[in-house]
C-alpha cells in the first residue's frame, strides 16, 4: 500500500491539480489507516472542485473511521447538500443513511 502511496505522490509531483489523482491519494491513505494524510487529500480534492461529492462522502467515511464524529457529520452533510442540490436523490438518500449511522 505504501509503494502505491509514493507512486500516487511522485505522479502529484508532476501534476499537482489532477483531480482523481488526489482522490486516488485520498483513498489509499485512508485505505492503509493514515486518516490525516487521507483528510488533507480529500480537502485539496474539495479545493480543485468543490462540487466533487465523493471527496466529501468519503472524507465523512474516514473522519468517522477515525472518531471524528463531527468532521464526519460536516462532511457527510456538505455530499448532501450538494447532492440535493443537483437532483441526485439517489445519491442524497445514501448520505442520509451515512449521517444516520453516526447516531
Amino acid at each position: 500500500m505504501s509503494d502505491r502511496i509514493e507512486s500516487i505522490r511522485a505522479l502529484l509531483t508532476k501534476d499537482p491539480d489532477d483531480l482523481f489523482l488526489n482522490y486516488s491519494l485520498a483513498m489509499e491513505c485512508a485505505a492503509a489507516g493514515r486518516a490525516d494524510e487521507a483528510l488533507a487529500a480529500f480537502a485539496r480534492c474539495n479545493e480543485l472542485d468543490a462540487g466533487y461529492i465523493p471527496a466529501y462522502v468519503e472524507a465523512g467515511k474516514c473522519a468517522r473511521s477515525a472518531g471524528r464524529l463531527d468532521a464526519a457529520r460536516e462532511q457527510f452533510q456538505k455530499a448532501l447538500d450538494l447532492a440535493r442540490s443537483a437532483g441526485e436523490t439517489h445519491t442524497a438518500d445514501a448520505i442520509v443513511q451515512q449521517i444516520e449511522s453516526l447516531g
